[in-house]
This record gives structure tokens, sequence and C-alpha cells, in this order.
């Protein structure tokens, strides 16, 4: 993959017409006529240039009362000489001293980041060339600014399009504290109005005259019933490198960012390079930081490479991998289709053959059994039967798009439509298992029976206890799955490589933690919180920007 064969960072070139306002142009011609200085003027010095002489040539003190009528033409002709001489030292000097103050005048907003905005223009299909700020010739015209995609930098380093930078501008505490007792809908009309107010003069600011949103949704695109897109509605098309998942449909695609590419290069020259990942492309099965190693060797060790999530946002891959390590390279992977799966031997989908009655009063331990193993090798099992007839659903779990954890086949079919079909497919399962749930009493029941720990034995996943002791010896800390909670200590049914559980630097469920005989914090315990990135768009008025804000991981 060639990362500069898509843009170039070729800049805007068109100017923008009628960028002073008539009201300013006729206010500094009425000051001209009347002779008022102009504020810009107050600050010069203008020593001798109004003072009245005090005495003549000789040192003898004038009065003003006798010169008119007794005044000669040689004191005429000395006089006039003296006034010209005068006014020109006097026009020399202010001539001098608005050269040297301009010479070294910063102009307004000298002081602002020179890539706060990237201006993204459209050259063809699937291929895109982007502006920094600083790097424009001119400054484009309001219609230019919205026919662009503009992408909004925040305190980190990530980029944000239109719709989502308004979307995180913050509502102060006082404001939402006066609205707390509003209806519903009041309230969000009182937000979006602080909010428009906050993006007018954040744009006015930074130069930008078009501020189009373009939140507006495709209204021809229907929601699920949790108000989500459907399946089918999930992907963009790209002519050369395949779909790509979205989580909003919007009007205007573009200018919204859902078209953009994979990554985005930022070089320390602030040009922009955009490039798209594939199936089979110059780094397939490598990890990111192949990649970025060979971006900083061509453009520079202070390159930034920009990762683009579903949503649209372009997260800075330091910023990734503050908050999970190896986020950056798991994202780059699945642009091409790949994954990292920490075990590749995990079963894809697996059926519940324990827990049933063991003829003593109690349960059989939990024993996962590979699904494709039953199809392959017992096709008249009555197991395998009632599996094709979609039977024992309850009873099943599915190996998630990423390969590091399970969850039930209806989890998977809403989370992740497309690899659940696929799967069930390769398997052998009826895809209906997806649209099949109990009750949540009686889901939640079952959660909790569940087993804390299952690990991998060949085609089997089986509960800690029934490994043998050299079993156990040679155990591998990716053969091992834990089942989770959430943070109010619920089970959620999924269960997650304990690797999984390292590289997010998770706390262990207690449960788990015993039977592994580990503590609970072994991973979670060096974890730190980065500081929360500041807002692409922020109100200037508020001392919110300026607050103290110490060492932080993803300070870019």
């Amino acid at each position: 993959m060639d990362p500069k064969a898509e843009g170039n960072g070729e800049n805007i070139t068109e100017t923008a017409a009628g960028s002073v306002e008539t009201s300013d142009f006729v206010n500094l011609k009425r000051q001209k006529r009347e002779g008022v200085n102009s504020t810009g003027m107050s600050e010069i010095d203008m020593t001798g240039s109004q003072e009245t002489p005090e005495h003549n040539m000789h040192g003898s003190p004038t009065h003003t009362d006798d010169l008119g009528p007794r005044l000669d033409a040689d004191m005429l002709d000395s006089q006039s000489s003296h006034v010209s001489s005068s006014a020109q030292g006097n026009r020399s000097e202010v001539e001098n001293e608005l050269s040297n103050l301009f010479a070294t005048m910063a102009l307004p907003g000298h002081d602002r980041r020179t890539d706060e905005y990237i201006l993204v223009r459209q050259t063809g299909q699937d291929k895109f060339a982007g502006t920094t700020k600083g790097n424009l010739d001119h400054l484009p015209t309001k219609a230019e600014f919205n026919a662009s995609c503009r992408l909004y930098r925040d305190g980190v380093g990530n980029y944000y399009p239109p719709p989502l930078a308004f979307e995180r501008i913050d509502i102060p505490e006082q404001l939402a504290a006066q609205l707390h007792n509003l209806e519903p809908r009041e309230q969000s009309k009182q937000c979006f109005q602080y909010k428009l107010e906050v993006w007018n003069r954040a744009h006015a600011e930074m130069g930008i005259t078009g501020t189009d949103i373009f939140y507006q949704t495709d209204k021809n695109i229907k929601l699920d019933r949790n108000y989500k897109l459907r399946p089918e509605d999930r992907y963009i098309q790209t002519e050369k490198y395949g779909r790509r998942e979205i989580q909003k449909r919007y009007e205007h695609q573009f200018q919204a960012g859902s078209l953009l590419p994979d990554i985005l290069i930022k070089t320390p020259q602030n040009d922009i390079h955009f490039s798209y990942r594939f199936a089979g492309d110059a780094y397939a099965n490598k990890r990111f930081e192949e990649f970025e190693r060979a971006i900083k060797t061509k453009y520079g060790s202070d390159t930034e490479i920009k990762l683009k999530s579903k949503s649209g946002i372009m997260h800075d891959s330091k910023y990734l991998e503050s908050w999970e390590r190896g986020s950056a390279d798991i994202r780059f992977a699945e642009f091409a289709g790949e994954n990292r799966a920490h075990n590749k031997q995990f079963p894809a989908a697996t059926v519940n053959m324990g827990r049933q009655p063991d003829g003593q009063g109690g349960m059989t331990r939990d024993r996962h059994v590979s699904v494709d193993y039953l199809l392959q090798n017992l096709p008249n099992s009555p197991w395998t039967q009632a599996l094709k007839e979609g039977k024992l659903w309850d009873r099943v779990q599915v190996l998630a798009r990423d390969g590091n954890r399970y969850m039930s086949p209806s989890r998977l079919e809403y989370s992740d439509p497309e690899h659940f079909t696929q799967l069930m497919d390769k398997v052998g399962l009826p895809v209906s298992m997806g649209r099949q749930s109990h009750a949540n009493s009686v889901k939640f029941e079952q959660f909790d029976r569940q087993a804390a720990v299952i690990v991998a034995d060949g085609p089997n996943l089986r509960e800690v206890p029934d490994l043998s002791p050299e079993k156990l010896q040679q155990l591998s800390q990716k053969d091992v799955l834990i089942a989770d909670r959430n943070e109010k200590g619920q089970r959620t049914g999924t269960y997650t490589n304990v690797v999984e559980y390292e590289r997010l630097m998770m706390k262990l469920p207690s449960d788990a933690a015993q039977l592994l005989a580990e503590p609970s914090d072994r991973y979670s315990r060096a974890f730190v919180r980065p500081e929360p990135a500041l807002p692409p768009i922020s109100d200037s008025r508020r001392t919110y920007e300026s607050r103290p804000r110490g060492p932080t991981v993803n300070s870019l």
C-alpha cells in the first residue's frame, strides 16, 4: 500500500470576495473625513506634531496678540518655510513609526494553531485532498468552506467532522442546572441554541465563514427499534476498497465525514495524505507499528497518524493507545478485514452439553463443545439434528469478529449482523437462532449459573476443575476465558479472553480471580485514566479551556 497514493495535500486556491464588511468600510471613510484617528492610531506617539511655537528664531518670547498685522513679507516667508519643513519632518516620522509598527505587529489570531482545522475536498472516486488552515493559499469563500469536509482538531490531536464536533460542545454546569426542571423537548431546544451560539463564535475566531453543521440524517433510512441503523444500512460502498461500516446515514455524507478514507497522515509541515487499507495490501497481517515506522521514516518522526472510527472521528493513534493498549493496531487490522485474535484455535461456535442432572441431585459442569466438530464428526447425533433445526439456541455461544470473546447468537446478530450471518452459514447453524430470546428474568438466571472461568481444551471449552493437573501446568493465558460482569457486578452472558483483560487493564471479576489464584487488580492496578480531551469547539468566554492541566499521557 502506497500511503501517498490518495490525496497530495493540494491547496485551495480560490480567493474570498467581499472579505471587508461594508459597514466597516463606511466607518473608516467617515473617520477620515471628520479628522478622527482610527483605533489603531491611538498608540502612535505624535509628540511635536501639534505644538505651538513659544519663541521666535532669536529666542525672544512671541506675543500672539501682536503677530497678525505687523508680519512683513520676510517674516511670512521664514515662517512658511519653517512650517513646511516641520510638516515634512512630522510626516517622515509618522511614516517611519508606522513602518516599524507594521513590520513587527502580529496578525489577529497569530497565536492560534495553524492546523486547528483541515479542509478536505473530494477529487475523484475514493480520492481526497486535504489542506490545513496554515497551508491555504487563499481564504476560501463561505460556499467553498461549506462544500468541503471540515475537520476540527481537539486538544489531543483527534479531528472531528462538523456534526460530531457540534455534538461535543460542552454545556456549562450552571446552564445545565437551570435547564434541569424543563421539559425534555425544551431542554434540547435550549441546549441546541447554546451550542449554536458557541459554534458560530468559534468559527468567527477561527476565520471560517462556512458554518453549516450537516447534522441532518437521511430521512429515507429507517431505524430499528433501538434507533440504530438496520443491518442493510450500516455500510457505505467504496469503488475499490469494499464496504465501510458507519454509525449514521447523513444527508450530506461527504461533508459529515462518512466518506473519508481509513487513514489520515499529517506531516510536520502540515501536509495531509490519505490512505485506504484493503485485503492483501502491502501491510497484510502486519502490525500498525510497522506501518507507523515506515510513515515516520518517510515524512519525519513528528508525523501524526489518524485512524478513522465508525462514527467518523479521525482518532490520533497515540490517543487510542493511551486509552487501550493495542487499539490502534486492532483498528488498523479491521480496515483490511483482519483481526487480532489472541487464540486463533477457539471454535467459531459451541454448544453447552453440560449443566444437566448428574443423577446425584446436582448438575454437571459446563462443557462447551465445538459445533463444527459435532456436525463434521457426529452428523447423526441427536444434538446435531437439534442444532440444525434451530433448537438448543440458548446453549449456543458464538465467537465475535475480533476472535477474543463469545456471546449469545441474539447479541451477536444485533451488534454485528454481517459477521453473525457469515459465521452461522460457515458452521451450518440457522440464522433464526439470532432472533430467539428468553424473558430477562430467565436470561439473567442462566447467566448466573455460568462457569466463572472456562478453558480451551481441543474442541472443548471446559471448567477449570475438570482439567487434569498436567493440563493445568501446560495452561497458557491465551486459552483462558472469563465470564464478564458489568459495573454493577452483574453477569453479562459473555466470555472474554484473559489476554484482553490484560491488554485493556481491566479488573478481574472476584470469582474468576479466586479460581485463577490471582488478585482482582492484577491487570488494572497500573491503569491511569487519561484526561478528557479538550473539545474541538469550545466556548471562549468560559474558563474551562484555561484551567490548570497536569501532565497527561495523551497530551499532544
